[in-house]
């Protein structure tokens, strides 16, 4: 079953040469299985990638959410009528859910702290 979500995402792969490419987007959809994540750059059909979904912050709450899913692009899609739906479709292989508590997110990235929580998902 598939959930709409607009949420940012980062997303990284190698190129033919293995050289490290990297662009930006905005989910359209996600589920158990993967997402489509909406983007001018798309790594291409077959290539492994690694997608970084920021969640954001439950209102009240001094924490946010990150979903990390690596997996493979499935197809691409390149509509161009400016409409905003280019973009790609990832079937994952593995996908981790992490809770950040915001007040030590600088902390964790310089001391390469954990997240206080994760649920790994296969």
């Amino acid at each position: 079953m598939r959930f709409p979500m607009d949420a940012p995402v980062l997303f990284w792969w190698k190129d033919t040469i293995g050289k490290r490419q990297q662009g930006e987007g905005r989910t359209y959809d996600v589920s158990e299985l993967g997402a489509f994540v909406l983007a001018s750059l798309c790594p291409p059909p077959g290539a492994q990638v690694s997608v970084k979904i920021s969640i954001g912050a439950v209102p009240d709450v001094a924490r946010s959410w990150r979903m990390q899913v690596e997996g493979r692009v499935l197809r691409v899609e390149q509509v161009g009528t400016g409409q905003g739906r280019d973009g790609f479709a990832i079937l994952s292989d593995r996908a981790v859910f992490d809770e950040e508590d915001k007040s030590n997110e600088e902390e964790n990235s310089t001391t390469g702290n954990k997240p206080q929580s994760s649920l790994l998902m296969n």
